[in-house]
């Protein structure tokens, strides 16, 4: 299993918000349509006002995650309306193959 992960920071709850239901209303939605596709998370840290966004989505392998891609496999898919409303964000995704899992994500 392939893990994609991207980092951002939202630089208030309300930005945080907004960015989750983005999420869920579009970007999880179209990667959920796309083969290979084995789920995705949002996770949150607050460190004062900003929030440190961590996005990760689960793929069977390194062919099924390029599905997601536009242009180089590390660029990072950030619509323009959503680099308005964060406060930074990361130009490339990393890839990382699983090599141990336990609980859901082993999926016996």
């Amino acid at each position: 299993m392939i893990i994609r992960w991207w980092r951002a920071v939202a630089g208030s709850q309300e930005v945080l918000q907004h960015y989750a239901d983005h999420l869920g209303r579009t970007t999880f939605k179209e990667m959920a349509a796309l083969p290979g596709h084995l789920g995705a998370s949002l996770a949150v840290k607050v460190n004062g006002t900003d929030c440190e966004l961590v996005v990760t989505s689960l793929w069977s392998d390194l062919a099924a995650a390029g599905h997601f891609e536009q242009g180089a496999f590390d660029d990072a898919v950030v619509k323009p309306s959503t680099q308005k409303l964060l406060k930074s964000f990361d130009l490339k995704v990393e890839y990382f193959e699983t090599l141990v899992t336990t609980g859901i994500l082993k999926g016996e």
